[in-house]
């Protein structure tokens, strides 16, 4: 008898472990299913009228003062937002770019921090005329003054504004958003003296953003609004785990975004400094928990879920229903990610790593300070060879300077017969170096473009100081208030082609 009961027994045990097995076959085969479901399908992205067309040399004023910035990257003024110099652009803006001759001021790309807005009636992953309308109008408030000072700019005569679309602020392809921005400035959007463009060409200088160049940042269809919606990959990790992760209380969490290239996220997590402290340890695993989360899901393509969409069968009102079913199935996979890296950074800060561990952070840190230096070169190179072969092109062999922004690194490289390469940086603070924290000292950088030879362009990388004249940017120097003071306006060498 008691032999049969163990016999019973050990049967039971051996089903419940076998059913379990299956269980857990299951999962990982629909998993696996699911993910190759999503990996191998084919997406077909159909052009919409939300469309913003590039500028050429017919639209090019030749000879004009130019002034170039990038990457302002103006937020909503929550934590999310990185622009927290409102006074230095306004000084900029009123104390040098309004001169005593006309000139064009261009934004290059990331001027409006659309991915950072977070507004109580809007969903994250809601992109739509209207939304992008209550994005644009939050940041207009948040900045008010920088607005006003454009307006004041664009109202002298002969002055004009020249907005180039990046990643960050693609919403300006929506219609509702680029009215909204003309209005701040006092104008309408058939007024000459703004416009938009996807790059710029003419009297000698070609202008993107650059994030074309950036494989986590590059769009299949750049020139316009898509349906369904693109999302790229850099956009996810925004939207899905950094926008989060900056509402974290650690000292750094704010300046996570600022990371170039996006690809050395992970090792920038891992090279953060002062692991040996719990608040350290839970942020860098959360991050790295949550970014693993996205790289292992292929890019989505949002759906017009509103049914208001730019037109097409996609944004017919009778398949709301279903869009809003995909995007209740997407927004819950991407709260359980969140859930899930939460609880795993709550978990690594909580256990204590033993001595030896500690030896191990410490070698896998110092690895990854390396792999990040050695993702930022190699994309800063990636960036010149990209310019490059443009300027090597029949288009462009009498162009002479080729200017970006989006690696947020000011730059200036020769490209050999007579060309120049320029990145206009970034006037948000970035960190150079996690271990030491050290900061960037040449904070404002800004391009200047005159034409005193005749139809050739100058270009001069400068430095905005709000109580001083610009100071020439220098290649890996970082100026001291001594050194500013005692440069005035020079015109060196390096500031000609």
């Amino acid at each position: 008898m008691g032999q049969h009961a163990r016999r019973t027994n050990g049967s039971w045990h051996w089903l419940a472990l076998r059913a379990l097995g299956v269980g857990a076959g299951l999962a990982v085969a629909a998993f696996l299913g699911r993910w190759l479901f999503l990996s191998l399908r084919r997406v077909s992205l159909h052009a919409t009228p939300y469309t913003t067309p590039p500028i050429g040399p017919e639209l090019i004023a030749p000879r004009m003062r130019r002034l170039v910035l990038s990457d302002l990257h103006l937020g909503g003024g929550d934590r999310l937002d990185d622009f927290d110099d409102d006074d230095a652009l306004i000084s900029f803006v009123d104390g040098y770019a309004r001169g005593a001759e006309p000139t064009e001021l261009i934004l290059a790309g990331d001027t409006v921090e659309f991915l950072q807005v977070r507004l109580p009636q809007l969903d994250d992953d809601e992109y739509s005329d209207a939304a992008a309308a209550l994005r644009i109008a939050q940041v207009i408030r948040a900045h008010a003054g920088v607005f006003a000072a454009l307006a004041r700019f664009i109202a002298d005569p002969g002055n004009l504004i020249t907005l180039l679309i990046g990643n960050h602020d693609f919403e300006l392809h929506f219609p509702a958003a680029k009215a909204a921005f003309a209005a701040a400035l006092g104008v309408t959007l058939d007024d000459p003296r703004l416009r938009f463009g996807v790059s710029y060409s003419g009297g000698g200088v070609y202008i993107v953003h650059g994030n074309q160049f950036d494989g986590w940042n590059r769009f299949l269809n750049f020139d316009s609004i898509s349906e369904p919606f693109e999302v790229v990959r850099g956009t996810q990790l925004v939207k899905e785990v950094i926008n989060d992760l900056e509402d974290d209380p650690l000292p750094i969490a704010h300046l996570i975004d600022n990371v170039k290239p996006t690809s050395a996220f992970f090792w920038y997590l891992v090279s953060l400094p002062r692991l040996r402290i719990p608040a350290a340890r839970r942020f860098t695993t959360r991050g790295i928990a949550g970014f693993l989360q996205v790289v292992a899901w292929p890019t989505p393509h949002q759906m017009p879920i509103t049914g208001r969409g730019p037109g097409g069968p996609l944004s017919s009102p009778a398949l709301r229903w279903l869009w809003g079913w995909v995007a209740s199935i997407r927004r819950g996979r991407v709260a359980r990610n969140r859930e899930v890296a939460r609880q795993v950074g709550e978990v690594a800060g909580a256990v204590e790593p033993p001595g030896e561990v500690i030896e191990v952070i410490d070698q896998v840190q110092s690895e990854a300070r390396l792999q990040t230096e050695r993702e930022v070169r190699a994309f800063n190179d990636r960036f010149t060879r990209e310019m490059r072969q443009i300027a090597r092109s029949p288009a462009h062999r009498s162009d002479t300077l080729f200017v970006c922004g989006h690696t947020h690194l000011a730059r200036m490289v020769p490209l050999g017969h007579g060309q120049l390469y320029i990145n206009t940086g970034t006037w948000i603070e970035i960190v150079y170096d996690v271990a030491t924290m050290r900061r960037q000292d040449q904070r404002f950088p800004f391009l200047e473009i005159t034409y005193p030879d005749g139809a050739v362009p100058i270009g001069r990388l400068l430095v905005w100081i709000a109580d001083d004249a610009p100071q020439t940017w220098r290649e890996g120097h970082l100026l001291t208030r001594a050194e500013r003071r005692g440069l005035s306006s020079p015109q060196g060498s390096a500031d000609r082609v």
